[in-house]
């Protein structure tokens, strides 16, 4: 029903048909994906970046701290154009997904795809915020993401 495109795409089909004449059916699986997706891409990173951990690191200093927090509190939102399938998700762990009846494949894909553009979003501006990236920190560190803290 879904695969991860890199590190920030997925790509979602509804491979059961039945699951569309079932809206709340479908809501639910898509809750239940979208926690496994995640879980599944937050393994892959760090793999990728890690030293061969399972969880996160703890976070060292105050802007990582802050981001891990801000990080948790972020509620990123995404909706097909035609409104059908509206995703809602806080800190990438608390899922809910609304269907309304005679949304298909093409709208679930679409609200996905939204979901991950404003969660994208709103890291980079998380990051921003803490790590002053908006080119007037050269005075103070020249804007780096100083070592230790987490990268995204």
């Amino acid at each position: 029903m879904g695969e991860l495109l890199g590190g920030s795409g997925v790509r979602v089909r509804v491979l059961d048909e039945r699951l569309l004449r079932d809206p709340a059916a479908l809501a639910a699986r898509l809750e239940s994906l979208g926690r496994a997706l995640f879980a599944a891409r937050t393994r892959a990173f760090l793999a990728a970046h890690g030293d061969g951990a399972v969880r996160e690191p703890a976070a060292v200093g105050w802007r990582a701290e802050a981001y891990v927090k801000g990080r948790a509190a972020i509620v990123a939102c995404g909706r097909s154009r035609d409104g059908r399938v509206a995703v809602r998700v806080e800190g990438m762990r608390r899922w809910r997904v609304d269907v309304e009846p005679g949304a298909d494949g093409a709208a679930v894909q679409e609200a996905a795809e939204a979901l991950l553009r404003d969660q994208a979003a709103r890291i980079r501006q998380l990051k921003r915020t803490i790590w002053q990236l908006d080119g007037t920190a050269g005075r103070a560190g020249g804007g780096r993401i100083p070592a230790g803290d987490p990268p995204g």
